[in-house]
């Protein structure tokens, strides 16, 4: 917890000063770790951008909702790499649309005039790079920085590249070997992206606090999932207590976890408009996020499975 204390101090006095416009609209991209509904949720609830977006007062929806033009929309695909893919379809979902298909279906859709967008009020959220065990950590930088490029090109100038997580067995080795090269990603594109902000997100460390400290936050199992997976044929029977797990599905976080990063995410964007103690506070206070809103974001159904 003092790491990410430490992290969001350094955030928040870095920013003093410099302004920025309030975000009234956000476009997600990635994969399991932030699908709330477009590919197939791996969880019982919400993602972490879902609460962050909640926190901003945003409505984050999948990004094949209707009428798009005006909503903040999530085309994150559970199993997505940061290459190229169609993806499969799967019982009531699909997986693995990657997230070079993610980028071009959302500047299609900016150039049929079905998206529209203010750049200067309008976050970009890349987290990607998970299920790129199998691809060499220049492809994957590659990747991102073309999908950043091609997002630039159609006007978007406020990005967000997250650090993945370390401390989850599923993923620890991919994330333990791309992260250095994504920490350089910001000083690589500024100079490509010129009139653009380009900024870490310390998404994945935020996952790895609670993995690290879970009796800080109501978490009393790490190691166990909480329901197997309907679309392996696994009994999806949850567990009694899924707000008590880590893990809602194998390796992958529940919707309470997913909850407090979602806390933690909120405390980290508006730190350049924030005084340390209030940082401190909504990192700490990790149960006050509403849900009212996020209830009609993920289909019961969907997060059941």
């Amino acid at each position: 917890m003092r790491r990410v204390l430490f992290l969001l101090t350094m955030i928040c006095l870095c920013g003093i000063g410099r302004a920025e416009a309030p975000i009234e609209r956000m476009y997600v991209f990635g994969d399991s770790y932030s699908d709330i509904g477009r590919g197939w949720v791996d969880s019982d609830g919400p993602t972490a951008v879902a609460y962050l977006a909640n926190h901003l007062g945003l409505m984050l929806v999948p990004s094949n909702t209707p009428d798009a033009a005006e909503k903040s929309l999530n085309f994150a695909v559970s199993g997505a790499s940061t290459g190229e893919s169609a993806g499969r379809a799967v019982h009531k979902g699909w997986l693995g649309i990657g997230m070079k298909n993610q980028v071009a279906k959302f500047v299609a859709m900016v150039g049929d005039g079905s998206i529209m967008f203010d750049p200067q009020t309008t976050v970009f959220f890349l987290a990607g790079g998970l299920n790129d065990k199998r691809i060499p950590t220049e492809q994957t930088v590659a990747n991102l920085e073309s999908e950043m490029e091609a997002l630039y090109a159609v006007g978007a100038r406020r990005f967000r590249i997250a650090i993945l997580p370390e401390k989850i067995p599923d993923f620890s080795e991919v994330g333990t070997r791309l992260n250095p090269a994504i920490e350089k990603i910001p000083e690589e594109m500024r100079p490509k992206l010129k009139d653009a902000g380009v900024r870490l997100s310390h998404w994945g460390a935020f996952f790895d606090e609670v993995m690290e400290h879970p009796e800080k936050y109501g978490i009393t199992d790490i190691t166990n999932p909480c329901a197997g997976r309907e679309i392996f044929d696994e009994d999806a029977t949850p567990c009694a207590s899924p707000a008590s797990h880590f893990y809602y599905h194998k390796g992958h976080p529940s919707t309470a976890v997913h909850k407090v990063v979602g806390n933690m995410l909120y405390a980290e964007i508006s730190g350049a408009k924030s005084a340390q103690p209030a940082i401190v506070k909504s990192v700490q206070n990790v149960k006050n996020v509403s849900d009212s809103k996020l209830s009609e974001q993920v289909p019961a159904s969907k997060a059941a499975h």
